[in-house]
C-alpha cells in the first residue's frame, strides 16, 4: 500500500511531524548506507536527500514532496518493501537496492565491512546480495554451488528479500588472481569476522573467497523454513 502524506515535506512545506516521519522512512529505504533520524524534524539534511533522490528523474529538483506529487509517486514505487518488481538481474541492482534486499541485520555489517575496505584502499563492489532460487538453481547446473537453497535466497513470507548473505569484489579485480595478490580477500574476511559474520574462505571443501553470510551453515533449514520455501 502506498505511502500518503497530508501536506507537502521538504523546502518550503508544511512539514507536519507525521507526514515528514513517512518521507524519511521511505528515503531512508532507499538510501540505507546513509539513514536520517526519523524524528520528524525537517531539516536540511532531510531536504537534500528529497533532492538527491529526484535527481534520479529531473534536472531541477525542489527539495520538496507533495501529496499526489511526482516525487511521492516516485518514492513509492522506488521504496524497497513497497515496490513490487524485485525481477531482473539482482547482479544487476543498484549498490542501494541490493543493500537494500538483505536483512536489516546484516545491512549494518555489510556497510561496516564496505567502509573498512575502503579505508584499505581497495574499490568494493557487491555482486551479489539476495538473488531469486531460480537464479541459485541455474549456479548449481554451472557447478558454481551445490546447494540448491542458500542464504542469499532467504525472503519474508510475503516474498519481499530478506538475504542473509552477500558476495563482494574488487571492481578492478572480481575473482581474478590479482585480488589474492593484493590482499582483497584477507582483508574482507577479516572484515567480516570483525562484524561476526561467516566468511566463505574459512569453508574446507570449497572457499568461497567472496562471500559472507549472516549464519553459520547448520543454520540454513532453518532459514529455508522462515522463508516459507521449505
Amino acid at each position: 500500500m502506498d505511502v500518503t502524506i497530508k501536506g507537502s515535506v521538504g523546502a518550503n512545506g508544511k512539514n507536519g511531524r507525521a507526514d515528514t516521519r513517512k518521507v524519511q522512512k521511505l528515503l531512508n529505504a532507499i538510501f540505507p548506507s546513509t539513514l536520517l533520524s526519523v524524528d520528524g524534524d525537517c531539516g536540511s539534511k532531510t531536504v537534500k536527500r528529497i533532492e538527491r533522490f529526484q535527481r534520479r528523474f529531473t534536472t531541477k529538483p525542489d527539495g520538496r514532496v507533495d501529496p499526489d506529487g511526482r516525487t511521492l509517486k516516485k518514492l513509492n514505487s522506488a521504496a524497497p518493501g513497497l515496490q513490487k518488481d524485485w525481477s531482473g538481474d539482482s547482479s544487476r541492482w543498484t549498490e542501494e537496492k541490493k543493500l537494500s534486499s538483505l536483512d536489516k541485520r546484516m545491512r549494518g555489517k555489510v556497510i561496516r565491512v564496505l567502509s573498512t575496505l575502503k579505508a584499505e584502499g581497495f574499490k568494493p563492489k557487491i555482486f551479489f546480495a539476495w538473488r531469486s532460487v531460480a537464479v541459485q538453481l541455474e549456479i548449481v547446473a554451472k557447478g558454481n554451488s551445490k546447494v540448491r537453497f542458500s542464504f542469499h535466497n532467504a525472503q519474508k513470507k510475503n516474498g519481499t528479500p530478506n538475504a542473509y548473505a552477500v558476495d563482494i569484489i574488487d571492481k578492478r579485480w572480481a575473482w581474478s588472481d590479482k585480488a589474492e595478490e593484493n590482499g582483497f580477500w584477507d582483508v574482507l574476511g577479516k572484515a567480516g569476522k570483525a562484524e561476526g559474520l561467516y566468511w566463505g574462505g574459512d569453508w574446507r571443501s570449497f572457499k568461497d573467497w567472496a562471500h559472507l553470510q549472516f549464519f553459520p551453515n547448520n543454520k540454513l533449514s532453518d532459514v529455508k523454513r522462515e522463508s516459507g520455501l521449505a
